[in-house]
């Protein structure tokens, strides 16, 4: 420990009151009231003994809270952006300061600094960040001149309170900055972490969607979108580092929160450079706007943010990934005539899931030989099958326990006895599921089924790959194909019908506006959502039977029956108001 620190340490053990050793610290490093009990004060010196952050400890303590702490050259880059833009300003607030990265930097950016406030849930973070506020104090052979004070707050953001005086200033530039955690609440419920928001449904999704995932959302989202309405009447931006879903999340919650916000960017950086996570992330910059709000956000990258490469948000009540691009295509939009189903969801692959072998035998993934009656078990195609125009290997297998949803399964113990000892012996693997479409249902349940399961002909295409192709299926060995829950499809009854719909969604006119619609670096890019956004019967007006054919010969295709001109001309018919 160095002389200089070692001085203030002796002098802190001195003070006798929290007054002043609050004021001591004060001298030093202009942090205001840090300390608030004579425990605090105890603390705080048996940290600084140490001489050094311990990092490790950090580490572990941070991985339930989604922590992630920002390296200083990329601190440095963001400051330098938001400086470049002419932002001067009075107060800059982060909302989870971490170990204190942003707050250390900032009056070597902005000279007219008059608070600089910071909060965080972990006591030892702001034992971190004051530790390096005053060693940079006591190492520097002169004292800043700036007049600044430093309010490092203990409190969790999503209770925090913020002070009158800074929410209705009318004089203070306010800079919101920081790096929340890269988490959501299921994935911090799934480290049994406490750092949680009060659990709501604060999207409002219905029904299914409420269910199956549609009403998780993102740590940081939530932050931005409370420090926005609360701020939004003040001068100033918002600049959080977040992943790309965050912001796609936040521009469509303008149109439907109002949230007043303008000049919105979204500047990308590689988050596995600076943080080793491996997903796609922006820096995300809007001006505080209490009379307007913008739907749009101008994408460019970090290391250029002036070169803007596209737009993307709302246009014409529709949100969109690529705003010029969808000007072009916009006819596109519509209504699908009938409904995109999503594939069988069992969340049990192991046991539900069967491999066909050379010999004819069922293997299990547990690499068992699986005796079970032939009823039950349907062809299956999963996301990686659908990548040509015609599905043709087809030797997966699903054990379909249920034929309608909640539908009772103990007819199988006296229809299906072979398969109901086989369920039996792996009952352990089903009570380990944790989607809550299986609780309270019968034993083996499954989600996606009903009627239209049992359809011979599908038009099916994969929800997580970046190109669109949609696969032709038809029936194997005399059994529809089922599909698992990453696909998506549509059920037929008729061959043609199936055919004629899944060429036409290949015409590449298609192709380009589902491109101008999905956000490729999404982890599903293509949805139920978005496919029932196609305008069906304009693309079936558009799209010429000789243009089918040629979409059949690029796939080597021949359909199984004669198919004519006249043929596809009545299809079209069907689709004519």
């Amino acid at each position: 420990m160095n002389s200089e620190l070692t001085e203030f340490l002796y002098d802190l053990k001195k003070s006798k009151t929290i007054q002043e050793a609050n004021s001591l610290i004060n001298s030093v490093s202009k942090i205001e009231n840090l300390l608030i009990t004579l425990t605090d004060k105890d603390e705080f010196i048996e940290y600084l003994e140490k001489t050094k952050i311990p990092t490790k400890k950090l580490e572990q303590n941070t991985k339930e809270w989604g922590d992630v702490q920002t390296p200083n050259n990329l601190v440095d880059k963001v400051y330098q952006i938001l400086l470049d833009t002419n932002l001067d300003p009075s107060v800059i607030i982060e909302p989870t300061l971490g170990t204190g990265n942003f707050i250390l930097s900032a009056p070597r950016f902005f000279r007219n600094l008059k608070l600089i406030y910071g909060v965080e849930i972990q006591k030892q973070h702001i034992w971190c960040s004051a530790f390096k506020l005053i060693k940079k104090a006591l190492n520097q052979e002169t004292q800043e001149k700036h007049r600044y004070v430093i309010r490092l707050i203990h409190d969790d953001i999503f209770k925090h309170e913020f002070n009158q005086g800074i929410l209705k200033s009318d004089d203070s530039n306010i800079l919101i900055v920081g790096n929340p955690p890269w988490v959501t609440i299921s994935e911090l419920s799934s480290l049994d972490s406490t750092n949680l928001p009060l659990k709501s449904n604060i999207k409002g999704f219905k029904g299914i969607d409420a269910l199956t995932g549609k009403s998780n959302f993102d740590i940081t989202e939530t932050i931005i979108v409370k420090l926005i309405k609360l701020f939004s009447n003040n001068k100033g931006k918002i600049a959080i580092l977040c992943k790309n879903t965050v912001v796609r999340n936040i521009l469509k919650e303008t149109n439907n929160s109002n949230l007043r916000i303008s000049n919105i960017r979204a500047l990308n950086f590689k988050a596995k450079e600076y943080f080793g996570k491996t997903c796609n992330a922006s820096l995300f910059i809007a001006d505080f706007s209490p009379k307007k709000n913008d739907t749009s956000c101008s994408i460019a990258d970090l290391e250029e943010p002036d070169k803007i490469i596209k737009k993307f948000g709302w246009f014409k009540d529709h949100f969109v990934s690529d705003i010029e691009k969808y000007k072009l295509h916009s006819q596109f939009e519509g209504q699908f005539p009938v409904n995109w189903r999503q594939g069988i969801k069992h969340d049990c692959a192991t046991i539900l899931e069967l491999q066909l072998v050379s010999d004819g035998k069922l293997i299990n993934k547990n690499n068992e030989v699986v005796d079970v009656e032939d009823e039950l078990v349907y062809p299956l195609l999963k996301g990686s099958s659908l990548r040509k125009f015609y599905a043709q290997d087809v030797s997966r297998r699903l054990i379909l326990t249920q034929t309608k949803l909640s539908e009772d399964t103990n007819k199988i113990k006296e229809m299906y006895p072979k398969t109901w000892q086989y369920l039996m012996k792996n009952k352990k693997a089903f009570s380990k599921r944790k989607s809550r479409v299986f609780q309270g249902k019968p034993a083996f349940s499954i989600f996606g089924v009903g009627d239209y399961v049992f359809s011979p002909y599908k038009v099916a295409l994969a929800g997580f790959y970046k190109k669109p192709i949609f696969t032709f299926v038809a029936p194997k060995n005399g059994k529809p194909v089922l599909f698992d829950d990453t696909c998506y499809y549509l059920s037929f009854q008729n061959y043609s019908e199936a055919l004629f719909t899944c060429s036409v969604l290949n015409n590449s006119t298609l192709i380009d506006f589902l491109n101008s619609i999905v956000f490729i670096d999404s982890k599903r890019p293509f949805t139920k959502e978005v496919l029932m956004r196609i305008n069906f019967a304009h693309l079936v007006k558009k799209t010429t039977f000789t243009s089918i054919e040629e979409i059949w010969n690029l796939n080597n295709f021949t359909p199984d029956n004669k198919i004519t001109e006249n043929d596809y001309k009545k299809f079209q018919k069907t689709f004519q108001k």
